[in-house]
């Protein structure tokens, strides 16, 4: 396995420094940075779903009008067309 292209994480750091994973790297042998650099990756994922869910819960009633406002927009939009078509026929 060919690593990654390594992006740009600081001045200090040297990408060569930079442990990659293979394959066959048991998971203790992962260096004890890498393992912290994980783990603070993943909270830092948890802590933006988090976010995200209470984004979600603050914006339901927002949600919820415009949801309800469109779908009257478009039922709306449904009668008229078949008031026109009826208007038509007649």
């Amino acid at each position: 396995m060919t690593p990654a292209p390594t992006p740009h994480v600081g001045p200090n750091v040297v990408p060569d420094q930079i442990p990659t994973l293979t394959q066959d790297m048991a998971l203790g042998h992962v260096p004890k940075a890498v393992s912290l650099a994980l783990d603070a990756r993943d909270a830092e994922k948890q802590a933006l779903m988090g976010l995200s869910e209470e984004l979600v819960q603050n914006l339901r009633p927002e949600i919820e009008r415009l949801t309800a406002e469109m779908v009257q927009r478009t039922l709306q939009g449904v009668w008229d067309k078949r008031a026109r078509i009826a208007k038509d026929v007649s």
